[in-house]
């Protein structure tokens, strides 16, 4: 693998230069030669490419190392190339987490694994814990009366909170409400 990188550099190099001395013995113009160059190093890198993409591991060794890794579901493979370095990433579910694993495309090594935690369901359940709109709503006008304006429904800090903006005989009024207690966290008069 190692020999078929090298040989593939060493082959782009001499083209290269043999490249650059026929285009400066035949063109005047520097611009003229800086295009050839251009375009003859684009078809060495592309002929590289083709030869290195034969040496891609197989989906299906990628699938094996994966697993061998993490137990679950794969959910996607894709090929990922990052300031010319190639690896898989794989996505992969097993229902109490989800996984992304790096795998250098060559050679199998495994270059990292992450584990994202399946929040969702603890989100799902908080969100059925939260007073409803029209509560958070009373609770801002019977603390500063008036009309309510403005209404969203925040996280902030794995917390959720009701920001709300009141119009009242003493000016503008914003507060915050925590959207599982109905505690006012902050009340903020604007003149």
């Amino acid at each position: 693998m190692k020999k078929i990188l090298v040989t593939g550099i060493v082959t782009a190099g001499i083209l290269l230069g043999g490249a650059s001395i026929i285009g400066a013995s035949t063109n005047d113009s520097n611009e003229a030669n800086m295009e050839d160059k251009a375009v003859q190093a684009e078809s060495v890198a592309k002929t590289a490419n083709v030869s290195e993409e034969k040496n891609l591991l197989s989906s299906d060794k990628i699938k094996e190392i994966a697993l061998s890794e993490q137990d679950g579901h794969i959910d996607d493979i894709e090929l990922e190339s990052e300031d010319g370095f190639v690896y898989y990433e794989v996505d992969i579910e097993n229902g109490e987490a989800e996984y992304d694993i790096y795998i250098e495309a060559y050679t199998g090594e495994v270059l990292k694994v992450e584990a994202d935690d399946n929040d969702d369901d603890k989100e799902n359940e908080t969100m059925k814990n939260i007073i409803s709109a029209a509560e958070a709503k009373k609770i801002a006008i019977d603390q500063v009366g008036g009309k309510v304006v403005e209404f969203d429904l925040d996280e902030d800090d794995n917390r959720y909170e009701y920001e709300i903006e009141l119009e009242t005989n003493r000016g503008e009024v914003e507060m915050t409400i925590d959207a599982l207690t109905g505690e006012i966290l902050e009340v903020d008069f604007e003149d």
